[in-house]
């Protein structure tokens, strides 16, 4: 049973599609959560930022603003999916599978979906060319161990507490994980309200639960990427702190 990737790109009647078309220098990146989209906007330009935020706000209800150092903005809305026809609609009603995120630039709409059915994937973007211009940038079979490999983020995000999730997200807002590092963990801290020591053990563990239930994906990814003859050992023996010495 094949798996089959579907990159493509068209333009039809979709306010986000539309306001990248206004602002043609800026790819304005979205990934649906569940009851919830995630815009990001790339740049820091005052008058690109505002025009956009206005056509965001006027598109969608918005929850939660964010300033990501050094890629500009976020934008966290209220699903729109019930007042518009969005991508995600239209791969569920064909059977297909969404690889986020969606990428709208220069008045198009970008995507890529999976399915184990090539009828599927043709049925699919036979509709998309109805709704407007749309052209396939690739399409290729992907062996079926690429989906075991995708991260179920319930399984990768449950273990954090509210305050964990919080001091790793403002790590990242505030620049703590750009290089060269822009910020320390006393200044975040100190901006929480909250002493260094308690703040790093908040984002240590953080840190400590994401590495842990990431490891089997990369170890699964890993092995899927050498051939047998040169697997990697499945122990290393690593010397005691006194022999490393």
């Amino acid at each position: 049973m094949p798996l089959w990737e579907v990159s493509f790109r068209s333009r039809f009647d979709y306010p986000f599609i539309d306001l990248s078309r206004e602002f043609p220098e800026t790819p304005i990146s979205m990934w649906c959560l569940w009851d919830k989209e995630l815009l990001q906007v790339p740049t820091r330009d005052v008058r690109t930022l505002e025009g956009i935020q206005r056509g965001i706000r006027k598109s969608g209800h918005v929850v939660e603003e964010w300033v990501d150092a050094g890629q500009g903005r976020i934008y966290l809305l209220d699903c729109t999916c019930g007042k518009y026809e969005s991508i995600w609609d239209i791969a569920d009603k064909h059977e297909c599978m969404d690889a986020p995120p969606a990428v709208f630039r220069d008045g198009w709409g970008y995507f890529r979906l999976l399915s184990i059915d090539d009828r599927r994937t043709r049925s699919l973007f036979q509709y998309m060319a109805r709704r407007g211009p749309t052209e396939l940038i690739r399409k290729r079979e992907l062996p079926l161990n690429s989906l075991p490999t995708n991260i179920w983020v319930h399984g990768l995000f449950a273990e954090l507490t509210p305050k964990q999730r919080d001091a790793m997200l403002q790590a990242h807002r505030h620049g703590y994980y750009a290089s060269p590092r822009q910020v320390t963990t006393e200044n975040i801290a100190r901006g929480l309200g909250l002493s260094r020591s308690t703040y790093e053990e908040h984002l240590r563990k953080a840190e400590n639960r994401i590495l842990t239930a990431l490891v089997p994906y990369l170890e699964l990814y890993s092995t899927s990427s050498h051939p047998p003859k040169s697997l990697p050992l499945s122990r290393t023996e690593v010397p005691a702190a006194s022999e490393a010495s």
